[in-house]
């Protein structure tokens, strides 16, 4: 009986999901007022997607040395994500990534145990970053890469990534 009890709570809250997420301003406008995404196609995966309704959406801009250095990270609600870092951040541009520009980094998280990271920042990498707008509080853009495992053969291909996000308030 307990059980059957605690499937029908579990039962509950999916349709109390399923209802609320299909519900749609009527306007297009995100009802949290704030657009935040983060989102792209992950080979073998699929198509992971934040937004600040429900997960983690976050950016900081930080004046370090005479440089910028941005930092954008989109999570969704299982720990899967994305971790965008230019080092070299000057405005509106396209930024290489790979092991011959490892300044500039982009991460897929496919989860928390060790393995489950693939970056940028290692030896066969390729990727862009394309910073499309920033008006100093919203950062807009696209990313795509090819991330590997640290001193493995695992990669995984991220491709037609896009974010908007808010940024917080950096040094």
């Amino acid at each position: 009986m307990k059980n059957t009890i605690e499937i029908f709570k579990k039962a509950a809250l999916l349709v109390f999901f399923v209802a609320f997420m299909a519900c749609s301003n009527d306007d297009g406008q995100d009802v949290s007022g704030s657009g935040e995404e983060f989102s792209a196609n992950v080979a073998g995966v699929g198509a992971i997607a934040a937004s600040k309704d429900f997960d983690t959406v976050s950016g900081t801009k930080i004046a370090a040395g005479g440089s910028n250095v941005l930092v954008l990270q989109g999570t969704d609600n299982s720990g899967k994500g994305f971790m965008l870092r230019l080092n070299t951040y000057t405005g509106i541009g396209s930024y290489s990534l790979g092991f011959g520009n490892i300044a500039n980094s982009a991460t897929y998280i496919g989860g928390t145990a060790v393995g489950e990271q693939y970056s940028t920042a290692f030896q066969g990498t390729s990727g862009n970053i394309t910073v499309t707008s920033d008006d100093g509080k919203t950062i807009e853009g696209t990313f795509e890469f090819v991330g590997k495992v640290n001193n493995t053969s695992a990669s995984v291909s991220v491709s037609e990534g896009v974010f908007k996000v808010n940024l917080q308030e950096g040094g």
